[in-house]
């Protein structure tokens, strides 16, 4: 694989053989030939390919149908990731400001409930 396009899905096989770095890497560059100016393009990257890896996964996790719906709900796919990583972001936050409650837990039920519960309309809000 040598680009990335948040627009178009890579391959699965061909997304997971890269090593990490290598993932990243390539969001980063996808970004910056979009021009985008990003406040903390790492970060950024760290969101894109935690996403692309939860969709490469398939229906093993919630992300690729959540993914799915949000595109037939309006949003293209680069705005969908977007959403899905923001539920991820507030997941991981909760997780921190509270790791007791969440220490042990290997399930993220929190978080596939709140994939389920985003739409196109709630992610506009929040915009």
């Amino acid at each position: 694989m040598q680009k990335y396009n948040s627009l178009r899905a890579p391959n699965p096989d061909e997304w997971l053989a890269l090593d990490e770095g290598e993932r990243l890497e390539l969001v980063r560059e996808h970004h910056e030939e979009l021009g985008t100016d990003l406040p903390s393009p790492d970060a950024h990257a760290v969101f894109h390919t935690i996403i692309e890896n939860q969709i490469a996964a398939g229906e093993e996790l919630p992300v690729k149908s959540t993914l799915d719906r949000l595109i037939s709900e309006g949003l293209d796919r680069h705005e969908a990731i977007h959403a899905i990583a923001s539920v991820l972001a507030g997941h991981i936050h909760d997780i921190m400001q509270n790791p007791a409650a969440n220490k042990g837990q290997t399930e993220h039920t929190e978080y596939f409930q709140a994939l389920k519960q985003l739409t196109a309309q709630s992610w506009f809000e929040q915009e």
